[in-house]
């Protein structure tokens, strides 16, 4: 790498660090309870996947929660590349992460097809503050097209079950969303998702299809791009622990093609501001993602906010 030859990026200014850029610790976490999953969707990598299978344990939880605990608030999404409800103590990780670190504010996604009633009150009865149901289709056979399940009507039927029963308790959380990733066979539905749900009390989310770290082309071309690429901000407020402690750079990381640190043996802190971290964002800042395998032809840098520009050659320190 020459670095006379790079581009480099500095913040623009102190709120965007500020709302952007996570010095001492993530902002948000990423822990996968498992990478089982029931399903084998057409935009996911999963066919490609190498690395093994497996569920978190409850120690290694314990010490991720007991670190939380002291810094939060931190926004933990318990989800990464697998399905939660596959994970038969995902309930015990949720009660063990709100009564260790009560501040957090935990999210879940689910495809809803393993919702049945108990575990449906379960998650009613848990403290999860966000559940978003991943649907990605408006009708059946775009759901075959798309998750190679026939289960469509099932996922639907198990949604409305799960706020019929939220609203006979008369709770209003978890807070629920229902979401489309829009890409060629579904961008002709955004209009029938939308009204399919607008009548439930859910937050309606369409999501532009991710190339995977550039693994999954086909399914990343709706994806609306600057014109200009920019330094991915998930590199500064973003942490992703895999179910066995193994922590990678990026959540697009499916296959350890990125890994930077294991928290069996290190603090999250510790990684977040260790060198092998701090490699990836220097690359960044001097616009040298091509140079890092799962960057060079991703697009999932589009989803985070410029909070950058480019700095004058000239006196760069």
């Amino acid at each position: 790498m020459s670095l006379k030859t790079t581009t480099k990026y500095i913040v623009k200014n102190k709120l965007s660090r500020v709302s952007e850029l996570a010095m001492d610790f993530p902002s948000r976490i990423n822990i996968e309870p498992t990478n089982r999953c029931n399903l084998r969707c057409r935009m996911c990598p999963r066919q490609d996947l190498t690395r093994p299978v497996g569920e978190i344990s409850m120690d290694l939880f314990d010490k991720l929660a007991q670190e939380i605990s002291r810094q939060a608030p931190v926004e933990v999404r318990l989800h990464k590349d697998g399905e939660p409800l596959k994970n038969p103590r995902i309930f015990d990780l949720i009660d063990h992460i709100k009564t260790v670190a009560p501040s957090t504010l935990l999210n879940m996604d689910t495809n809803a097809l393993l919702l049945d009633d108990e575990k449906a009150g379960k998650l009613l009865d848990s403290r999860l503050d966000i559940l978003l149901f991943s649907i990605n289709a408006a009708t059946a056979e775009t759901y075959l097209k798309v998750r190679g399940s026939k289960k469509f009507d099932l996922a639907v039927a198990n949604i409305d079950r799960f706020l019929e029963l939220r609203h006979r308790r008369g709770y209003v959380w978890p807070r629920v969303k229902v979401q489309l990733i829009v890409m060629e066979e579904t961008k002709n539905e955004i209009g029938l998702f939308k009204e399919q749900w607008a009548g439930r009390d859910v937050d309606i989310l369409l999501i532009p299809a991710i190339n995977w770290g550039g693994r999954r082309p086909e399914v990343g071309s709706l994806m609306q791009t600057p014109a200009r690429r920019y330094p991915c901000t998930f590199l500064w407020n973003s942490f992703s622990i895999n179910w066995d402690g193994k922590v990678s750079f990026c959540n697009v990381d499916f296959n350890h093609l990125g890994v930077i640190g294991d928290v069996n043996e290190q603090t999250i802190e510790e990684i977040w501001k260790g060198p092998r971290f701090e490699y990836y964002r220097k690359l960044h800042k001097q616009g040298c993602w091509r140079e890092i395998d799962l960057c060079r032809d991703c697009n999932y840098w589009a989803y985070t906010r410029n909070v950058w520009y480019q700095a004058p050659r000239k006196g760069w320190v």
